[in-house]
């Protein structure tokens, strides 16, 4: 059922999505917080309740007097967190999309910034900055204490096959769903948004804005989704990364290929201690993005696939698995094996 109606005859500039599920404690702060924009008068808020058992909707009505802009939809089953966000999308007007989550804040001026870099690169789809981290619940943006900033790397789409390099309030272009028929793939349970961002700027760019525009909650005993079931998110990033870094080599050219593996495979010739050792030191000491060792091996291995080098790939692969278990690496080393 979707509640509560727009009041502006103007169409909103951005769509708020804030999914809550058992959220109570913080979703009248998150909302308050959206209130409180420089840009709200361009906003819509959609809020998608996923079945939640706490008192959400006792609390969002308190808003739908106000004058807000206000969108409520609830469901009595649970959803996972990729298709609230469809859910809710496809309720919304805006021409620009960003995702809020109850338990994070953002700088007063935050979601005008990230339209404006929009405005300004049309080529560009997602824009993302870098945050606070807080382990104070409801803490305000500007009642922050001294917190860990956390510093996103700029975009590029290699660093972002190893790592996901967009944090937790991105906005992108509501286009990309409306009119290419982009979505989140609900089938994830916590590495949709990677997915998501692998797929869009694919082919397409996307910006790191180096500023602080928000703060991120990091419960002080760790009951962030994000911090549970490691082995689960571990398993999502490897399957999903796996897709698109085959995706990535079978397109490149084989200028393109050589210089890659000429990047990569000099880690594979050396004893793992000494590559371990070489980018324990990049990191220390780089401020550039530093490969993990297992997405080097698996990257290369790829690569090597593509230049029909079987004995090699069995070489480096097990070289590695001695070392540390991958399953995509075993993987392919049982492939490369079946070949012969």
């Amino acid at each position: 059922m979707v509640k509560g109606a727009k009041l502006n005859s103007q169409t909103p500039l951005i769509s708020v999505i804030i999914s809550t599920y058992n959220s109570e404690k913080f979703i009248k702060q998150k909302i308050e917080d959206v209130l409180n924009q420089s840009i709200a008068d361009l906003l819509e808020i959609i809020i998608v309740n996923s079945g939640s058992r706490e008192n959400e909707d006792i609390i969002v009505r308190e808003f739908f007097n106000k004058g807000k802009n206000i969108k409520y939809i609830r469901t009595e089953e649970r959803e996972t967190i990729y298709k609230a966000w469809n859910r809710g999308i496809s309720a919304s007007s805006g021409k620009y999309i960003t995702n809020s989550n109850t338990d994070d804040r953002l700088r007063q001026d935050a979601l005008e910034l990230l339209a404006q870099e929009l405005d300004k690169n049309p080529d560009v789809v997602l824009v993302y900055a870098d945050q606070y981290v807080t382990s104070t619940p409801n803490e305000l943006f500007n009642a922050r204490h001294k917190n860990e900033v956390i510093k996103m790397p700029d975009f590029d789409y290699l660093v972002q096959l190893d790592r996901c390099i967009v944090f937790s309030q991105p906005m992108w272009r509501a286009s990309l769903h409306f009119d290419e028929n982009v979505w989140f793939d609900e089938n994830y349970e916590v590495c949709g948004d990677h997915e998501f961002e692998l797929n869009i700027s694919f082919n397409r760019k996307m910006k790191h804005i180096p500023v602080v525009l928000g703060s991120f909650y990091k419960a002080k005993d760790k009951s962030n989704k994000s911090f549970q079931r490691l082995d689960k998110i571990q398993k999502e990033r490897e399957s999903l990364t796996t897709k698109y870094i085959r995706k990535y080599i079978s397109d490149l050219g084989v200028s393109q290929l050589n210089t890659l593996y000429k990047i990569f495979g000099f880690y594979t010739k050396l004893p793992i201690p000494i590559s371990y050792l070489i980018l324990k030191c990049k990191m220390i000491y780089s401020s550039n993005h530093v490969f993990n060792l297992e997405f080097i091996y698996f990257i290369t291995s790829v690569i090597l696939e593509r230049k029909k080098d079987s004995k090699e790939i069995q070489r480096i692969c097990s070289q590695f698995l001695k070392w540390k278990y991958s399953s995509r690496i075993e993987q392919l080393l049982k492939n490369n094996y079946n070949l012969e």
